[in-house]
């Protein structure tokens, strides 16, 4: 289903159902009520699946939620000690300098993904990205499980269990997702930013969210970066 899914809400759909096999096949890696740890990271977003989530927020979510976001994004860019102003000012600065800074920053620093409302909820969990379903539920082609803390702590307390999991490998899924995110033209590739530059790139005058996309190929301010900046799940 990954493999043959023709649009992103398919590759949703295969992607969420291989999840529910693996969990029901593993449930130490059922995730905590009200737990939201993975959220606050920025995440890369490919310009189609932004386009996709911005159709579904028109459509589900209320002007005012939408201002929320927006407001809640723009706040985080003046609190002290926060990266996120520091890492959408890196246009000038190379991919591999941006992309390592950001996955640095998974690590050390935190900040808030845009979508996670003060509840600890995703306001967009039916449409929320690639990297948001495959998190805690792949592995990677050199044998490392993308985990959290918690579910590496469960683990650690449970030997031998690692070898019991059989998790999405990410080279079969990252390939299907960024072919999903490529240009109109299969050989021109896809851009991506991560998420809150997609939400302060929309923003409005009155703090709602334009209802067309803007191409990331007219972007001079925010750092975009390209399918070949991706490591295909090594």
């Amino acid at each position: 289903m990954v493999r043959h899914a023709r649009t992103l809400d398919e590759f949703y759909t295969a992607m969420d159902a291989w999840a529910h096999a693996i969990v029901s096949a593993s449930p130490i890696l059922v995730c905590q009520e009200g737990c939201a740890r993975c959220c606050k990271h920025q995440v890369l977003v490919g310009e189609p699946e932004w386009a996709h989530v911005l159709r579904w927020m028109h459509a589900n979510l209320t002007p005012e939620r939408r201002r929320r976001i927006v407001r809640r994004t723009r706040d985080q860019l003046v609190q002290p000690g926060n990266p996120l102003s520091r890492w959408l000012g890196m246009r000038g600065r190379s991919t591999r300098v941006f992309m390592r800074t950001v996955a640095r920053g998974a690590a050390m620093e935190a900040t808030r993904c845009p979508m996670l409302d003060d509840d600890n909820r995703c306001a967009i969990y039916p449409v929320r990205p690639f990297v948001c379903r495959a998190y805690g539920r792949s592995v990677l082609a050199n044998g490392s499980m993308m985990l959290c803390d918690i579910f590496a702590g469960r683990i650690r307390q449970s030997p031998g269990v690692e070898h019991t999991l059989d998790l999405a490998p990410m080279p079969l899924t990252s390939q299907a997702y960024l072919a999903l995110n490529r240009g109109q033209s299969v050989d021109e590739p896809g851009q991506f930013t991560i998420m809150s530059a997609h939400v302060l790139r929309h923003a409005a005058r009155d703090d709602d969210l334009t209802t067309d996309p803007i191409p990331l190929a007219a972007e001079t301010g925010f750092p975009v970066v390209a399918e070949d900046a991706f490591d295909g799940g090594r």
